[in-house]
């Protein structure tokens, strides 16, 4: 009985002392504390870099729809592309299935009615 006792014992201090160093973390062994980061920039100094890098006239020779972003307005709309349909007609096929399955649902509780 005694055995045992003792035993638990140094389980458990060995547990513990498992637990401290898990937790301890490493840089404080090491002695030297770490350098500290260089200050980062404020927001308006970021704002002045981007604006002296940035021009701010468009550049001459290109168009104002590929400057702008937009795309060719002349192009087909997404639904009438093949993508399109098959979005539309996968839609259409899971809006048919959730209505199918409310009606057709074989659990009937008593909140329903």
């Amino acid at each position: 009985m005694r055995l045992q006792v003792r035993f638990s014992q140094w389980v458990s201090r060995a547990l513990v002392v498992a637990l401290i160093l898990t937790a301890t973390p490493l840089p404080s062994f090491a002695g030297e504390p770490p350098a500290p980061a260089p200050p980062r920039p404020t927001l308006t100094a970021l704002v002045q870099q981007a604006a002296a890098v940035t021009p701010l006239a468009p550049a001459r020779g290109k168009s104002s729809a590929a400057q702008s972003g937009k795309a060719d307005l002349g192009s087909p709309s997404f639904f009438k592309k093949p993508a399109g349909i098959a979005v539309l007609i996968t839609l259409a096929a899971g809006v048919g299935y959730a209505l199918y399955s409310t009606q057709h649902d074989r659990v009937h509780s008593a909140g329903k009615k």
